[in-house]
C-alpha cells in the first residue's frame, strides 16, 4: 500500500520529466535517472515598491509545488531550496542559482510573484525591487543559467481588466510601450500568459499553478506533461473566459509514469485521523465537495471518510491505520444540492447601480452575490456604458455575447431578462462538477476529429485509471498539442465525436453542449432519442456537427454511465431533427439535475452521492470563428 519516495517514484518521475528537462527523449537510461534540484521562489510583499498592493497566493503556490515534487515525483527535502518573501532578493536568487548550477545537476526554477516589462523586456520582480530597476532580473538572463528549466506563475503585460475579484501579477515599473516589446522566450520555459490569483476554496493561489499541479499529480500513463497542459489550458480558458496561451518547451514523449493520485497522507494520529494534501483534485471541485465524501487507498482496503476541506488540505478518518506518504484516491463525491451561481459586480457600476443590482439579484433563488474577498466568480454583472443595458462578463472582463439587450434598462428589468441565462450558467456549472477525466474507471475513449474542410484528428480522452487496457486501435498518434491558441474551428466546419466502449458492460451515453452565446444545448445521438446505449467492444460515431454559427466558447460534455439514465429520459422529449436543441434556462437546469440524480446513489437526499468510478464525464472546449 505504501510507495517509497526514493525508489519507485524517483525513477518514474525522472522518466517522465526527462524529455522536458534535457530536451531529448533519446538519452541513456542512466542519464534520465540523474538527480535534479529545484529552487522555488514565492513573494507576496514588496516593501520598497510604494503603492503596489501585496499579492496573496505566492506562498501557497510554493507550498503546492513543493508538495508535488515531494509526494508526486519523489524528490527529497534536501533536493529543494526555498526563497520566499524578504529572503528572495535578487542577490540571494543569483547566489543560489550559481551554487546549484555549479553542482552540474538539472535545475527546476519555479517563480510565483510579480512580473514586469523593464526596458521593454520581460523581467521577474524580486523582494528588493525598486522603481529604479534594482531587484529585477530579465527572464532571458535567468534562462541562460546552465541546465535550467523555468516554471512561472506571473505576468509580463498589463491585465485585460481591473477588478476586486482577480489580482493580476503584473506591476508597471516603467511606462509600457506598445511598440518594441520583447517577446517572451520559449526555450526551457513553462508559462501561461495569465498571471492571476484569486481565492479558491478559501485560500489564495495562482490559477495556473493550482490547475497544472492538479493535473500533474492526478494523471498517470503516457505523455503526462502534455496531457496535463492540455487539460490545464482547457480548464483555465473555461473558468476565466481568457484566451490562455501556454509556452512549454520540450514536451515529453510517451514515457511511463506511475499511476496518479488525488491525495497524500501528510499527518496521522492515534485515532486514525488524517491530514491529507489533496493536490490531485481540482481546487474548483474541492470548493464544492461536502464532508463524508469518501476516498480510499489504491487497493480499496482502507476507506477514508473526509470530515472537512480547507484549501488544498483535508481532514479525514481512515478505516485502517495509514502512514505518512500513503496515496489516496477519490471514490465517492458528495455535492450539496444547494449549489449557487456566484455573481460579482463590475467595479465600474455606480453605488446606486450596485445597490439596485444586489436587490434584484437577491430575488434570484440560486444566485449568490460575491464580495471582493470572496472566491473567483462564475460571472460578473456589468452595464454597457453606451446603451445602459446590463450584461454578463467572464471573470477576465470579456462580455458574454448577446447578454446585453442594446436598450437602456433598470437593474430589476435587466436581471429578469438575464434569468434564463443565469439558470443555464448554473446548469453548466453542475455539468462541470461532474467532470472526472482523471478519477473515472469507466473504460471509454472519446475522440474529436474535424471532418471538413480537411480531415484531422483533434483530441482524444480516456480515463487513465481504467483497469482495462486501451485497445491497440486507439493507439493512433495524436497531433502535437497546440497550447498557444484555443482549439478553434471556423463557421461551417464539420466535426465529429466518436466513442469506443472497451469495457465489459453496456454504457448509456448522453451529450450536452454549453454555447456561451446561447445556453445549454442537447445533442441528439440517434433519431428517436437523446440517449444512446453502446454495447461492449463497439467503436461508433457519436455525433457529427456542422458548426453554423460563431461562438466565443463551446464546451461539449460527453457523459458515459453503466447506470440507466431514467430521470434524464423522463425529462427530455424525443428529438424532432438532427440539430442540437436549445433548452430554456430553467428546463436546462432541471434536466441536468435529473442526470445527476441518475448518477447518484442517494438521489432523494440533500446531496448527490456520486461514485466517481462508475461514470465518466469528458469535456471538449473549442471556439468557432
Amino acid at each position: 500500500m505504501r510507495l517509497s519516495r526514493r525508489s519507485f517514484l524517483y525513477g518514474a518521475a525522472a522518466l517522465t520529466l526527462m524529455p522536458w528537462i534535457w530536451q531529448t527523449a533519446g538519452g541513456a537510461l542512466a542519464d534520465s535517472l540523474r538527480p535534479w534540484r529545484a529552487l522555488l521562489i514565492g513573494i507576496n510583499h514588496y516593501p520598497q515598491l510604494a503603492g503596489v498592493p501585496p499579492l496573496g497566493g505566492c506562498l501557497t503556490d510554493v507550498e503546492l509545488v513543493k508538495n508535488l515534487l515531494l509526494d508526486g515525483w519523489g524528490l527529497a527535502d534536501s533536493d529543494i531550496r526555498l526563497l520566499t518573501e524578504q529572503a528572495a532578493t535578487l542577490d540571494a536568487v543569483q547566489e543560489t542559482l550559481g551554487v546549484l548550477a555549479q553542482a552540474g545537476q538539472p535545475l527546476l526554477v519555479y517563480f510565483s510573484g510579480y512580473g514586469t516589462l523593464w526596458q521593454q523586456q520581460p523581467a521577474l520582480v524580486f523582494a528588493d525591487a525598486t522603481t529604479a530597476g534594482e531587484g529585477i532580473l530579465p527572464l532571458a538572463e535567468l534562462l541562460r543559467t546552465k541546465g535550467v528549466q523555468v516554471w512561472l506563475d506571473t505576468r509580463f503585460s498589463p491585465p485585460p481588466t481591473e477588478g476586486e475579484t482577480l489580482r493580476w501579477r503584473f506591476v508597471p515599473l516603467q511606462p509600457v510601450e506598445t511598440r518594441g516589446v520583447g517577446s517572451v522566450p520559449k526555450d526551457h520555459l513553462l508559462w501561461a500568459d495569465l498571471g492571476v490569483e484569486t481565492h479558491l476554496n478559501g485560500v489564495p493561489m495562482g490559477l495556473f499553478t493550482a490547475s497544472l499541479s492538479h493535473y500533474l499529480a492526478a494523471l498517470g500513463g503516457d505523455r503526462p506533461l502534455a496531457t496535463s497542459l492540455m487539460y490545464t489550458a482547457d480548464e483555465l480558458r473555461w473558468q476565466t473566459g481568457a484566451e490562455i496561451h501556454l509556452v512549454s518547451d520540450g514536451l515529453p514523449a510517451n514515457a511511463p509514469l506511475s499511476p496518479g493520485f488525488d491525495g497524500v497522507v501528510q499527518g496521522t494520529s492515534h485515532d486514525r485521523a488524517l491530514q491529507i494534501w489533496c493536490g490531485g483534485l481540482s481546487p474548483w471541485l474541492l470548493a464544492h465537495c461536502h464532508p463524508h465524501s469518501r476516498w480510499s487507498t489504491a487497493d480499496g482496503a482502507a476507506i477514508v471518510d473526509m470530515t472537512s476541506f480547507n484549501g488544498l488540505m483535508a481532514q479525514g478518518v481512515s478505516s485502517q491505520p495509514l502512514q505518512v506518504g500513503d496515496r489516496l484516491y477519490e471514490q465517492q463525491r458528495r455535492l450539496g444540492k444547494n449549489l449557487h451561481l456566484h455573481v460579482a459586480l463590475d467595479t465600474n457600476l455606480s453605488k446606486i447601480e450596485r445597490v439596485d443590482a444586489i436587490n434584484a439579484l437577491t430575488n434570484e433563488e440560486k444566485v449568490a452575490v460575491l464580495n471582493s474577498s470572496d472566491p473567483l466568480p462564475d460571472v460578473v454583472l456589468t452595464k454597457s456604458e453606451t446603451v445602459g443595458s446590463y450584461g454578463l462578463e467572464w471573470p477576465v472582463g470579456t462580455l458574454l455575447q448577446h447578454s446585453c439587450s442594446g436598450t437602456n434598462e433598470a437593474a430589476k428589468a435587466g436581471i429578469r431578462r438575464l434569468n434564463p441565462l443565469l439558470n443555464a450558467l448554473l446548469a453548466q456549472k453542475w455539468l462541470t462538477l461532474t467532470l472526472n477525466p482523471t478519477s473515472s474507471q469507466v473504460a471509454v475513449c472519446t475522440t474529436l476529429e474535424q471532418i471538413s474542410p480537411t480531415a484531422k484528428l483533434l483530441s482524444r480522452q480516456s480515463p487513465p485509471r481504467s483497469p482495462n487496457p486501451l485497445p491497440d486501435v486507439l493507439s493512433t498518434k495524436l497531433p502535437p498539442t497546440n497550447l498557444e491558441t484555443p482549439l478553434t474551428l471556423a463557421k461551417g466546419d464539420t466535426c465529429r465525436w466518436s466513442l469506443y466502449n472497451y469495457s465489459d458492460r453496456p454504457l448509456n451515453i448522453v451529450a450536452f453542449a454549453w454555447d456561451s452565446s446561447q445556453g445549454i444545448l442537447l445533442l441528439p445521438l440517434q433519431t428517436q432519442s437523446w440517449q444512446l446505449v453502446v454495447a461492449p467492444g463497439l467503436n461508433i460515431p457519436l455525433y457529427t456537427w456542422t458548426l453554423n454559427r460563431p461562438c466565443q466558447w463551446l464546451k461539449v460534455f460527453i457523459i458515459s454511465s453503466p447506470r440507466p439514465l431514467t430521470r434524464f429520459s423522463q425529462l427530455s422529449s424525443h428529438p424532432s431533427h438532427s440539430e442540437p436543441l436549445l433548452i430554456a434556462g430553467e428546463d436546462s437546469l432541471a434536466l441536468v439535475l435529473g442526470l445527476l440524480a441518475d448518477l447518484s446513489s442517494e438521489p432523494e437526499g440533500n446531496e448527490f452521492c456520486l461514485d466517481v468510478r462508475e461514470w465518466c464525464t469528458q469535456g471538449f472546449t473549442l471556439r468557432v470563428v
